[in-house]
């Protein structure tokens, strides 16, 4: 039987100590690395080359876990991606399944379902919750499909962009914080514009909104 190695991510050490404690005695799961940010799963990425990445989808500081998992799909398609969450209503199963990831499990279920979905999902069949109806999982993942074309549009550094610009984030600022120039973030904006058909800022944020980028005018980051 082979091996599967696995990196998890989450912003609570409680956790991923509960699911390290999980994948204790079985036997063909070993976890390799621990990280608590969408950055740090990108460094892990490349560090140790896991077969998978256990991730939660919201993380306070940093890349979330959907711009990471869009991250990671492009440099290391190699490795799947099962995302954690807490939301378990349709439209976060769409934003998730969106980006290509291999696998979906909500926190308060059964952990047997985290066993299956490293071991089973992939990106053309990706593992969805059990509670799910089979109605509402064929609609979900026809849904996917057809959209799948739509947020590929936008790159890797595309979306980070998107995302801080929905935010609030100044030019300057976003050049700072990407260490890109501004000349380049301004180029950044006008190809989401033009790939997104937006013609305003107001028109950016509602599609960051209505798209998963971001959860909540509330929710912006501290500057």
């Amino acid at each position: 039987m082979q091996t599967i190695k696995v990196v998890i991510i989450d912003d609570h050490t409680l956790v991923r100590q509960g699911l390290c404690l999980i994948f204790e005695g079985v036997s063909d799961i070993v976890v390799v690395g621990e990280g608590s940010s969408g950055d740090e799963a990108l460094i892990l990425a490349e560090r140790l080359t896991p077969d998978a990445i256990l991730m939660d989808v919201h993380m306070p500081h940093g890349l979330d876990g959907i711009t990471t998992a869009r991250h990671i799909r492009e440099l290391y398609p190699q490795i799947r991606m099962v995302m954690l969450t807490m939301f378990d209503d349709d439209a976060h199963v769409e934003k998730m399944l969106a980006a290509g990831v291999d696998g979906i499990l909500f926190k308060h279920d059964d952990s047997i379902e985290i066993l299956e979905a490293l071991r089973t999902g992939t990106t053309r069949h990706p593992y969805l919750p059990k509670r799910l109806s089979y109605e509402t999982r064929e609609r979900l993942l026809q849904k996917s499909k057809e959209e799948e074309f739509f947020f590929d549009k936008l790159s890797p550094r595309e979306t980070e962009v998107l995302i801080l610009l929905a935010k609030g984030f100044t030019h300057k600022e976003i050049s700072n914080k990407l260490h890109i120039s501004v000349k380049t973030v301004e180029t950044h904006r006008s190809n989401i514009m033009k790939r997104l058909c937006l013609g305003s800022r107001a028109e950016l944020v509602n599609y960051a909104l209505n798209n998963g980028y971001i959860d909540s005018l509330n929710s912006l980051e501290d500057k």
